[in-house]
């Protein structure tokens, strides 16, 4: 599908240069050799390579454990009953399962690493995009293809390839950076001027291969002529010798209005297509902006909704403490109104006395309750430790019961085996 697809796109092109007298200007990119020579694309495909480097270690350490895990169980297995031979293998299996989709998820064909590759090229293909529209643009290309793309080129020649074009503009933008105004200025004019005459040198050559075709279509023409020429010289009678001249002269303007008229009609079809790529471009710089718009509104009414929430909760919480404050306050009066009635006779001094007892009362009982709160979570630190320890017993008595089974399976071999020995001896 691919060498179809690059037999059409090259045939449509030569079919527009020989028809339309070599006007169509084409170039081509090598999209891989500009990310090559990209510095920012080959430092972060340094990193990407150590972090599958990570990855690769990690999964060949996990080969190796399922690789030592049935080594083990193929040594053990005639001493373990079925159901440890099939717990063991369950374990196995779980952990081959598990290294697949690790393996699926870092290499796969959705997996981190080409998801990261695809992204770590995108800015770079952005920025190689936006220069190829501008040197298109300064030197009229027609057509600019990526011999990487899909639609593979059979026929590439040199002159066509401006790859080192493009890196030159790209390091020419990453040192912009660091330029003033008008030294940016001034480099912007050199490349127009740069444009400026390659544009010259290849409507030069596009007029120097115009007159040689001329030239060379004026010469078959004039062999025709001389062909016919020599014909009508075998013919005796003059009328004839005129007409046939006569007809040459008809069939000769016949051809130059046809090749004129289809010279027109690919120069309106080529006109026709520059414009359905110019109106292309324009309806994605407009979805572009479209997504931009719709991406900054967005954004603007999550920060809003969010604003608008932590508002909601300030006014909550405000409203909650002024409930509680008044709350108090109301506790407070209510008390100090009780106190006022029942010692409405008392002196000032026992009001007082009273006030600090009830002070003394309430520290006694804050510190009572934070000591209860102090022993609750020690005992529950003590609970966890019980736990802990009573959990790690457990395991070393299931380690040891396993041991010891082990051990018991042993003797039980060793003494299968020294009665066979017994009964061979027996035998003979």
């Amino acid at each position: 599908m691919r060498i179809f697809l690059a037999i059409l796109i090259c045939t449509f092109t030569l079919s527009s240069l020989a028809q339309g007298g070599g006007t169509a200007r084409v170039a081509y990119i090598d999209m891989e050799y500009i990310l090559r020579h990209s510095p920012e694309y080959d430092e972060a495909s340094s990193q990407l390579a150590n972090r599958a480097n990570q990855w690769k270690e990690e999964i060949n350490k996990k080969k190796e454990n399922i690789k030592k895990l049935k080594d083990e169980l193929a040594a053990e297995r005639i001493l373990l009953t079925r159901n440890l031979i099939e717990e063991k293998e369950e374990e196995i299996t779980s952990l081959e399962n598990e290294l697949y989709e690790y393996q699926q998820k870092q290499f796969g064909t959705e997996g981190n690493y080409i998801t990261q590759k695809v992204i770590l090229a995108k800015p770079i293909q952005d920025q190689v995009f936006s220069i190829v529209q501008e040197i298109a643009e300064a030197r009229k290309f027609d057509y600019v293809l990526d011999k990487n793309s899909e639609s593979t080129m059979l026929i590439a020649a040199k002159r066509y390839d401006i790859s080192d074009l493009v890196i030159r503009r790209m390091t020419t933008a990453r040192r912009k950076q660091y330029m003033t105004p008008e030294q940016v200025e001034a480099v912007e004019k050199a490349e127009k001027e740069q444009d400026a005459i390659a544009l010259r040198q290849s409507k030069r050559d596009d007029q120097k291969r115009e007159k040689e075709e001329a030239v060379k279509q004026i010469k078959e023409e004039a062999k025709q002529q001389q062909l016919a020429v020599e014909e009508t010289k075998t013919v005796d009678n003059a009328i004839e010798k005129e007409n046939a001249q006569e007809a040459a002269k008809r069939q000769r303007e016949e051809q130059l209005r046809e090749l004129e008229e289809k010279k027109q009609r690919i120069e309106q079809e080529k006109q026709a297509k520059i414009e359905e790529q110019k109106e292309l471009l324009r309806q994605k710089q407009e979805e572009i902006a479209k997504k931009k718009r719709q991406d900054e509104e967005n954004r603007i009414r999550i920060q809003e909704e969010k604003q608008r929430e932590i508002e909601r909760q300030k006014e909550e919480i405000q409203k909650q403490k002024a409930e509680k404050e008044k709350k108090l306050e109301e506790e407070k009066e209510r008390r100090k109104q009780e106190a006022i009635n029942q010692q409405k006779d008392s002196k000032k001094e026992d009001i007082e006395k009273l006030i600090e007892e009830r002070k003394k009362l309430e520290e006694e009982r804050r510190a009572e309750m934070e000591r209860k709160k102090e022993e609750a979570l020690k005992k529950r630190q003590e609970q966890i430790e019980e736990a802990k320890r009573i959990q790690e017993e457990r395991k070393q008595r299931v380690l040891k019961e396993q041991e010891e089974k082990r051990q018991r399976l042993i003797k039980e071999q060793e003494e299968r085996k020294r009665q066979i020995e017994e009964a061979k001896k027996n035998n003979n």
